[in-house]
C-alpha cells in the first residue's frame, strides 16, 4: 500500500501543475538562453579577462574566488573556445535563480502571483544583461538561492539528505564575494530556528554534510593564508576606499532602481533605471505591504540585503549591489501584485466577472512591463554607441 500512496501523491493534480510550470520555465529559459548568448554580437573586455582567470586548473586554485563559476568556464571554453561558452555559464545561474524565485514566491504567495512575478523578473533588461554577461557578476544572485535552500531545509520533512545538500551548497556559495556578510544576515534572522532545527536533524547527516562542505571550501581558506589580498576581494571591498565619496555614493543603489542608474554600458542603456513605471509602482505598493509585516523573517532578510547592497554600492561595487538586490526587489513586487489582487477581491468578493477583470488588469500591467523591458534589451541596448564601444572584441577566444 505504501508504494501506491507514493504514486498517487506524485500523480496529484497539484504536483502535475507544478511539474508543467517547471518544464515551461526550463524550456523558455533554454530558448532565451540560446539567443541571449549572441547579444551583442561581439565580446567585452571583462569577458576576456574572465576566460584568462579560468585558463587552467592552476589559475583557479591560485585565485579561487568564484571558483565554481571559473570551473564551469574552464570546462565550457575547453569544449568551445568562444565567449558564448562563458555566457552559457552565466545562463545556468540565470535559470537557477529564476527557478528559485518562483518556488520561493510559491511558498509565500499564490501560484498566480509567483508566475506573474517570475515572468516580470526573467524579462527585466538588467537581469537579462547580467544573465548573458560572461563574467561572475551574476553569482551574487546565489545569495537568494541560498535563502531558498534554507527555506527548503526549514520546511522539509527530510532530516537526512536535505541538510547535506544545503551544507554543500552553502560551501559553494561561500566562494562568492560578499557571502560572509549575507551569512551574517541569515544568522541573525534564523538563529533561533537553526537552534531548534539542529535538534531535529540527524547528527550523521550534519557530520557528513559538514565534512563534505569543509572539503569544498578548503581551497578558499588556503588561499586566504597564502594571499591576504584575496580576503579583501572576498569581503567585496575595493583595493582603496575614497571615504570622501562614500556619503555621496550611498544612494547610488536605491536611485538605480527607481530614479537613475549609474552609467553601466555592460548592462544597461544610459541612465535609465532598473525598474520601469509599472514595476516601479508595484514595488512601492509591495514595500507598503511589507512595512505592515516587519516581523516576518523574509522582511528582515530583504531589509538586511538592502543595507548590504547600499554599503557595497557606496564602496564602489555598484554592479554587484544591483544584481544582488534584483531577486529581493521582485519579491517585494510580488507582494505588491498580491496586495492589489487582495484589495480588489475584498471589493468584489462574489462577482466572478469583476474578480476576473482585476486579474486581467494586473496581468496586463505585468505584460506591459515585460514588453518594455524586452524591447529595451533586445532592440535598444545592442544599438547604442556606448554598448558597441564596450563590446568591441571578437567572440572567438584567441
Amino acid at each position: 500500500m505504501q508504494p501506491l500512496k507514493k504514486v498517487s501523491k506524485l500523480l496529484s493534480p497539484m504536483l502535475r501543475r507544478e511539474a508543467l510550470v517547471v518544464a515551461f520555465f526550463v524550456i523558455v529559459a533554454m530558448i532565451i538562453g540560446f539567443f541571449l548568448t549572441t547579444i551583442p554580437d561581439n565580446a567585452a573586455l571583462p569577458e576576456y579577462l574572465t576566460v584568462e582567470q579560468a585558463d587552467s586548473a592552476k589559475d583557479i586554485l591560485e585565485s579561487p574566488i568564484n571558483a565554481p563559476y571559473k570551473i564551469m568556464t574552464l570546462i565550457t571554453t575547453t569544449i568551445d573556445p568562444s565567449v558564448r561558452s562563458v555566457r552559457a555559464v552565466s545562463m545556468v545561474f540565470f535559470i537557477i535563480t529564476s527557478w528559485t524565485l518562483y518556488f520561493t514566491l510559491r511558498r509565500w504567495h499564490t501560484a498566480q502571483t509567483a508566475g506573474l512575478t517570475t515572468l516580470a523578473f526573467t524579462t527585466n533588461s538588467i537581469w537579462l544583461a547580467a544573465g548573458r554577461l560572461g563574467t561572475p557578476l551574476i553569482t551574487v544572485s546565489g545569495f537568494f538561492v541560498l535563502t531558498g535552500l534554507l527555506l527548503w531545509l526549514l520546511h522539509s520533512r527530510s532530516n537526512r539528505i536535505v541538510p547535506i545538500i544545503v551544507l554543500i551548497c552553502l560551501a559553494t556559495v561561500l566562494y562568492t564575494p560578499g557571502a560572509l556578510w549575507f551569512l551574517g544576515i541569515l544568522g541573525v534572522v534564523y538563529w533561533k530556528r537553526f537552534r531548534s532545527l539542529l535538534r531535529y536533524v540527524r547528527k550523521k547527516a550534519l557530520i557528513v554534510g559538514g565534512l563534505l562542505a569543509c572539503l569544498v571550501i578548503a581551497q578558499l581558506f588556503y588561499a586566504f593564508i597564502t594571499d591576504h589580498a584575496t580576503v579583501s576581494e572576498w569581503l567585496l571591498l575595493p583595493n582603496s576606499i575614497a571615504w570622501g565619496n562614500v556619503p555621496r555614493s550611498i544612494l547610488k543603489i536605491p536611485s538605480a532602481f527607481i530614479y537613475r542608474m549609474p552609467h553601466e554600458p555592460l548592462l544597461g542603456v544610459g541612465r535609465i533605471p532598473v525598474l520601469d513605471i509599472a514595476s516601479g509602482m508595484l514595488f512601492l505598493i509591495g514595500a507598503y505591504a511589507y512595512i505592515q509585516k516587519l516581523r516576518l523573517d523574509r522582511t528582515r532578510i530583504i531589509i538586511g540585503s538592502g543595507i548590504m547592497a547600499i554599503i557595497a554600492g557606496a564602496l564602489g561595487q555598484v554592479q554587484a549591489g544591483i544584481i544582488l538586490l534584483l531577486p529581493f526587489c521582485y519579491s517585494i513586487i510580488a507582494a505588491g501584485i498580491e496586495y492589489l489582487l487582495d484589495e480588489w477581491y475584498d471589493i468584489f468578493p462574489r462577482n466572478p466577472i469583476a474578480r476576473s477583470f482585476g486579474v486581467v488588469i494586473v496581468s496586463a500591467t505585468v505584460l506591459f512591463s515585460s514588453y518594455y523591458q524586452l524591447t529595451r534589451f533586445f532592440v535598444v541596448w545592442p544599438q547604442t554607441p556606448d554598448t558597441r564601444n564596450t563590446y568591441n572584441h571578437s567572440r572567438i577566444i584567441p
